[in-house]
């Protein structure tokens, strides 16, 4: 055989086994379809092998040899198709390996599979009894009814005897049917409570160790938890204790301790954070153990304790020595020794890398430790790129809470316009969830306070704010952001703490935003104004029924840039037709309303410390044109009613031809209006 033709069937293997892998792995009812794939490439070996003289000269050897070769062939392929179930345990082996590869050389010795090995090893059963079942399935194809239901019956009694014969087994089917009872939530008396996890107790008092870490057991030890006196709980925490690491790693264990977390005492809880202490960072790498982590940081931790959790993630040291330098944060470590700072951030950010990885970046531990990390980069170096990297593609999950959102502007602030390009197409899909999120809003608000590329951002979350927008200005999140573009950071909607947070960005995007601020967000104040005019214009009643909506549409009408908002004042003063004494549901009732309408007429907003109205800057007297245009017929009811300081604004607005047809309208009414207790018609009777 030449060494080409050798080569040529060597590459024919190689295919044929990955080719083999692969069906047998995905599916095993793809065997069949294995073994004729084999046969298929073995004849095909041997035609190519065979002597072309010899085929021709003797075809009767050739025709034996085409009946004899079936059988060896599927000896030899039923070998090799038992090679993938082995290499399967390699390769979950390897990627169990995997997950803690980015740990540094003091977490290297920590293995995740020998948690999961404990849990495999108690529910080899349940292993055996999916595979009793598919085998049945096969089996069952071609019998009768009568048969099949002999087999069931079978398969039954078998699980049956396989559940008893494990450790514990038959006090575990005794517990679970008292369980059944206690873990219904309603119907069941105090007292009957009380009985049925006494029962329970009774048989589980001494062996509450090994059942935690059963899949259907640990379900009934977290039941008596929650349902148990303060003696009970004592006892199984003091039976647990030692063991909370494990139950950290346990794919069931791990619910039993949340529930110690979460129904347990201060002094449980801290003595779980104890225990836990120095295996903060392995846990977080660990596929169970991330969310115990994310649990204790973010429901069941005390300022202190969330601190010591984070400082785990700056290295052994912090690991090591709770107590050491508590009280110092990332900065003052790395001010006080600045040698430590390389690493000291790389055992940070590799912490967070793994994470992320693993698709823990919406948790709020991750978050705080990216705070952490985010206040002390090195914009000068590759650490502020290397970390919009790793977060661009899931950007969008930080933005929920408070260190994420924090996370997020700062981020904004920092990255160049093409990363703020890549930023904001990761979070375009979700902008009207951002604008309502509780610290999504900020972000948003972030975002159009630094890209200077308006058009971009218009033109990408148009379309969303198009669909949602009738839904978000009435929202106490949601018309923030719009609220920012349309008046800018005012304290009339932002607090001391959201503008400090936005000084923060201004100092952080001094070198990487080009524009000036109002610049920028007159821009996107001309770009969205058509979609909230819009809305006013269809949905203006709506709108004004709503105390959140009737602020809005005031800002709107004042502050929206260059645009026509003609068709949106006319929907708005045609809401206030009719008759306030007739309909007991007329908007100028709505002391809100009243408000809003007021701020329209004198085109600003009343400043308390100038004792002056501050006038927008587009505005004019066109609204109270229009709306004494709609109400004419009425004045003299709102003047009498919750309308009189409307009136009163009305007075000091028009023009003098229009203010002399009212006040000699009113004039005609001033009996009923002196005789009227409403406030603001001592004002209207001056004036008149």
């Amino acid at each position: 055989m030449s060494q080409r033709e050798s080569m040529r069937r060597v590459r024919l293997k190689v295919f044929f086994f990955f080719f083999f892998f692969f069906l047998y792995f995905k599916n095993e009812n793809f065997k069949f379809q294995g073994y004729y794939c084999i046969r298929m490439s073995r004849k095909f070996e041997a035609k190519r092998k065979a002597p072309a003289k010899e085929s021709k000269a003797n075809p009767s050897k050739k025709l034996k040899a085409k009946e004899v070769a079936p059988r060896e062939e599927s000896e030899e392929s039923e070998d090799e198709l038992d090679v993938p179930s082995s290499d399967e345990d390699e390769l979950d082996q390897s990627e169990d390996e995997l997950d803690g590869s980015n740990s540094d050389s003091n977490d290297d010795s920590d293995d995740s599979d020998d948690s999961e090995d404990s849990d495999d090893s108690d529910n080899e059963g349940d292993e055996e009894e999916e595979a009793d079942e598919g085998q049945d399935e096969n089996m069952g194809n071609g019998m009768s009814e009568e048969d099949k239901r002999k087999q069931r019956e079978e398969k039954k009694k078998l699980k049956e005897e396989r559940k008893m014969s494990r450790p514990n087994g038959a006090k575990i089917q005794d517990i679970k049917k008292i369980w059944e009872k206690l873990r219904v939530k309603a119907g069941v008396t105090p007292a009957e409570r009380k009985k049925l996890v006494n029962e329970i107790w009774d048989q589980v008092h001494d062996c509450v160790k090994e059942l935690v870490l059963k899949h259907d057991a640990s379900r009934v030890v977290q039941t008596i938890f929650k349902y148990a006196d303060k003696e009970k709980r004592i006892a199984i925490t003091k039976a647990l204790k030692g063991s909370y690491v494990d139950l950290a790693k346990s794919a069931y264990g791990k619910y039993l301790l949340v529930k110690l977390l979460h129904y347990g005492s201060a002094q449980v809880r801290e003595d779980v954070h104890n225990e836990l202490h120095g295996n903060f960072r392995k846990l977080m790498k660990h596929k169970e153990g991330a969310y115990v982590i994310e649990d204790a940081y973010r429901d069941y931790s005390t300022a202190a304790q969330k601190r010591q959790m984070i400082r785990e993630f700056y290295g052994s040291e912090f690991a090591v020595f709770k107590d050491h330098k508590k009280d110092l944060t990332l900065a003052d470590i790395i001010a006080e020794n600045p040698d430590k700072r390389p690493f000291v951030m790389r055992n940070l950010y590799e912490t967070i890398a793994a994470s992320v990885n693993k698709g823990s970046i919406g948790f709020t531990v991750i978050h705080a430790a990216m705070l952490e990390y985010v206040k002390n980069i090195d914009a000068t170096t590759s650490e502020r790129e290397d970390f919009i990297q790793l977060i661009v593609e899931q950007f969008a999950e930080m933005v929920h809470t408070n260190e994420g959102s924090q996370v997020a502007c700062r981020i904004l602030a920092m990255a160049t316009a093409k990363e703020r390009r890549q930023l904001v197409k990761s979070l375009r899909p979700f902008v009207s969830k951002m604008a309502e999120d509780e610290y999504g809003q900020f972000v948003l608000i972030t975002l159009f306070n630094t890209v200077d590329d308006t058009v971009m951002v218009s033109k990408g979350f148009t379309p969303d704010f198009k669909e949602n927008i009738e839904s978000l200005i009435v929202s106490k999140n949601g018309r923030r952001p719009f609220v920012y573009l349309l008046c800018g950071p005012t304290s009339r909607y932002f607090t001391k703490d959201v503008m400090d947070k936005f000084a923060v960005v201004d100092e952080l995007k001094k070198n990487t935003s080009k524009k000036e601020d109002d610049v920028r967000r007159l821009e996107l104040n001309k770009a969205f104004s058509p979609l909230i005019l819009n809305a006013i214009e269809n949905k203006a009643p709506e709108l004004l029924k709503n105390n959140l909506g009737a602020q809005f549409i005031a800002e709107a009408l004042l502050y929206a840039h260059e645009v026509d908002r003609t068709n949106a004042i006319e929907a708005v003063c045609k809401a206030m037709e009719g008759s306030p004494k007739d309909q007991e549901d007329h908007l100028i009732h709505d002391a809100v309303v009243s408000r809003t309408l007021r701020a329209l007429i004198q085109q600003g907003h009343w400043n308390m410390k100038s004792k002056q109205v501050d006038k927008a800057p587009e505005a004019d007297s066109t609204f109270a044109k229009v709306l004494y245009s709609h109400i004419e017929d009425y004045v003299a009811e709102w003047a009498q009613g919750d309308g009189a300081f409307v009136i009163v604004a009305l007075l000091e607005t028009l023009e003098s031809s229009e203010a002399k047809k009212l006040k000699k309208t009113l004039k005609g009414h001033q009996k009923a209006i002196q005789q009227s207790e409403a406030k603001g018609v001592k004002l209207i009777l001056e004036k008149i």
